[in-house]
């Protein structure tokens, strides 16, 4: 995988629409070692996980036992666990950090801010410890300057593309 390489300490990693590979991605990371996942849009892929554990080793416990999981579903419970999560020097991947902010009901400055202080502790936590923030969730009209300011800060940007497949042609009856 090309992002293996690019996780190191001191680097804010952004890739976007790696929902394929991500279950990969997580296995692999949580093999090496502990790694901490913080979903903020609810798209941490538990069975796609444990089924790729299961391809690579029959020790599914010790595979998910260093695998850290913690979830919030609002753009304030967000900013809380970025808040208290503890800067350790494995891995931290943010699932979705935008999803939250996506709320109707927050006003686009009130979404600017708490992105400023999600940014605040992101950078804490990059000092000792690699990150990677996945995003897969459209960004709406009125909001996408909140992406702008993620792809501006970050170290680094990952984008796969979803390969186009060649047109079936019809082959002649009669060569």
């Amino acid at each position: 995988m090309d992002l293996l390489p690019a996780l190191q300490p001191r680097k804010i990693i952004l890739a976007l629409n790696i929902s394929n590979i991500l279950p990969a991605l997580l296995t692999e990371l949580a093999q090496r070692g502990p790694l901490t996942v913080l979903d903020a849009g609810n798209r941490f892929p538990a069975y796609r996980i444990v089924q790729e554990i299961r391809k690579r080793s029959t020790q599914l416990k010790e595979g998910t036992e260093r695998l850290f999981l913690r979830r919030a579903f609002t753009a304030y419970q967000t900013l809380h666990l970025l808040e208290s999560a503890s800067a350790a020097v494995h891995p931290h991947i943010l699932l979705d950090l935008l999803a939250p902010l996506q709320d109707d009901q927050l006003h686009p400055r009130e979404a600017d801010r708490l992105l400023t202080q999600y940014l605040l502790n992101i950078e804490r936590l990059a000092l000792n410890a690699p990150i990677l923030l996945c995003i897969t969730t459209q960004v709406r009209e009125g909001k996408s300057f909140l992406l702008h300011r993620l792809t501006d800060r970050a170290d680094q940007i990952f984008t796969r593309t979803n390969p186009t497949l060649p047109q079936p042609s019809q082959l002649p009856l009669f060569p």
